[in-house]
C-alpha cells in the first residue's frame, strides 16, 4: 500500500485497528506505512520496535500522512483540531474520526474542507469481532473510502450508513457491548446468590466455568437468532412454556421493566451523542 496512515491517539480502538491491518495474514499495511502520535508516551512504547514512525507532534504526524485517523475522545477535539488546522496542505489529507457524536462538518471546517470519514467502532474489534459503522462526506474519493472500509473490515464487519443515522447507531453497535456485559454480570450475580459458584469447599461451578457458560449461552442464542428468519418474539415463544420456569422469569423481568429500560438507555445514549456534537 502506498498510502501513509497516521494515528492521532493510540488507545484501545487504535490498537485494535493497528492489529487488524498489520496482521501477517493478508496484511493491509506494513508498519513502515504507519505514523503514530500519542501524548501519553507509555501507550506507544511497545511500537518502537515495530517499524512504525513515532511522531513528536500532531503537526508532524499529519504532515507525513495521506490518511489521518483521529482516535481521541470527543472531549479532546477542541484541543487537537486547532493544531491540525494549521498543518500545511491539510485540506489534501483524508481524516477519519472515531469520536462519538462529532459531526463530519466539525472536522472538515477545521481542516479547510478536507475529505472526512466518520466511524463508529466497538470494543469487540479487539478480538476481530467488531461491528463498525461508517459514513463519508462528498470530498472522499471512492478509492480512499474503499481503503478505509478495508482497514476496519480487518477488525470485524462494516456497515455503511448516512451521517444522519450515526448518532443513533451508537446505541445499537457502539455502546451496546456494555449492555451485554451488564447482562453477563447480572446473570453471574444471580447464579452466585443461589450458591451456584464454588465457594472454596469444592462444591459448585468455578467462576471461569460460570462465565464461559453464560457467554456461550448468549453467543448460541445470538447465532440461533441470526440463523433463521424468526423474530425475537417468535424465538422467545419457543423457549417459553406456559406455566414453566422461563415464563416465570420473563414475568419478573417485565415487572422490573427490563425491555423499557433498554429502550430508554438507548435513547439516552443517542441524546448524549447529540450533546457531544453540539458542544464541539
Amino acid at each position: 500500500m502506498n498510502k501513509k496512515i497516521a494515528f492521532i491517539g493510540v488507545g484501545n480502538m487504535a490498537t485494535a485497528t493497528l492489529t487488524g491491518i498489520t496482521s501477517s495474514h493478508d496484511a493491509i499495511a506494513s508498519w513502515s506505512d504507519i505514523i503514530l502520535y500519542e501524548i501519553h508516551k507509555e501507550k506507544i512504547s511497545k511500537y518502537k520496535q515495530s517499524g512504525a514512525y513515532i511522531a513528536n507532534s500532531i503537526n508532524e504526524a499529519v504532515q507525513m500522512a495521506d490518511i489521518v485517523l483521529l482516535c481521541v475522545k470527543p472531549q479532546n477535539f477542541p484541543d487537537i483540531l486547532p493544531e491540525i488546522s494549521v498543518c500545511e496542505n491539510v485540506s489534501q489529507k483524508t481524516f477519519v474520526s472515531i469520536a462519538a457524536g462529532i459531526p463530519m462538518k466539525t472536522v472538515s471546517d477545521a481542516t479547510h474542507d478536507s475529505p472526512v470519514v466518520r466511524v463508529m467502532p466497538n470494543t469487540p474489534m479487539l478480538i476481530g469481532k467488531g461491528v463498525i459503522a461508517l459514513c463519508r462526506n462528498d470530498k472522499v474519493s471512492d478509492d480512499d473510502f474503499e481503503l478505509i472500509c478495508k482497514i476496519f473490515k480487518a477488525s470485524g464487519k462494516t456497515i455503511v450508513i448516512d451521517e444522519i443515522e450515526m448518532n443513533r447507531i451508537i446505541s445499537v453497535t457502539g455502546s451496546s457491548p456494555a449492555y451485554v456485559f451488564l447482562l453477563i454480570k447480572a446473570m453471574m450475580e444471580g447464579a452466585i446468590s443461589q450458591g451456584l459458584i464454588d465457594n472454596g469447599n469444592g462444591e459448585g461451578i468455578s467462576q471461569k466455568d460460570l462465565i464461559d457458560s453464560i457467554c456461550d449461552t448468549i453467543i448460541g442464542s445470538a447465532e440461533l437468532m441470526k440463523s433463521g428468519n424468526k423474530t425475537p418474539d417468535e424465538q422467545i415463544s419457543i423457549v417459553t412454556s406456559k406455566g414453566g420456569t422461563t415464563e416465570r422469569a420473563l414475568k419478573e423481568l417485565e415487572e422490573y421493566k427490563f425491555l423499557e429500560g433498554i429502550v430508554s438507555a438507548m435513547h439516552k445514549c443517542t441524546e448524549r451523542a447529540n450533546e457531544l456534537g453540539a458542544n464541539n
